[in-house]
C-alpha cells in the first residue's frame, strides 16, 4: 500500500527527501511512544485507543508538505475492535521547518479514530 504524497512544489519535495530518514526516525519514535504511554493508550473500558485492540501493525497513510511551514505525516494502526483486522487508530505527526537551522522540528501528534 503506497501512501498518498502531496508536495507544494519540487523544492519542498527535495527538502523533504533530503531529511526523510531523520523525519521517519522521529515519526516511528513518536508513534511508538504514543501507544506505549498509559495516559494516552491503555485497556480501560472507556479508553480510546485501547492497547488490547492494537495488532502492532501500522502503515504510512499520507505525507503532506504543501506549505513550507507545515509537514504532516499520517500513520494508521490496525486493530481488532470489530472482530477482524482493520484500521483503528490514526496518528498524525506534525513538523515545522526552521529555515535558520535548516531542520525540521517536531511539533506534536494528533490522534483520530479510523
Amino acid at each position: 500500500m503506497q501512501p498518498r504524497v502531496m508536495f507544494g512544489n519540487s523544492e519542498l519535495e527535495k527538502l523533504f527527501k533530503a531529511h526523510e530518514d531523520n523525519i521517519m526516525e522521529i515519526v516511528e519514535k513518536e508513534i511508538r511512544d504514543y501507544v506505549n504511554c498509559d495516559d494516552l493508550c491503555n485497556d480501560e473500558e472507556d479508553m480510546f485507543p485501547r492497547r488490547c485492540f492494537l495488532t502492532g501493525e501500522w502503515y504510512l497513510r499520507e505525507i503532506n508538505f504543501e506549505d513550507a511551514d507545515f509537514l504532516s505525516i499520517e500513520t494508521a494502526f490496525l486493530g481488532t475492535d470489530l472482530g477482524y483486522k482493520d484500521d483503528y487508530l490514526g496518528l498524525d505527526v506534525i513538523f515545522s521547518y526552521e529555515e535558520d537551522s535548516e531542520n525540521f522540528r517536531f511539533e506534536g501528534v494528533n490522534s483520530e479514530a479510523l
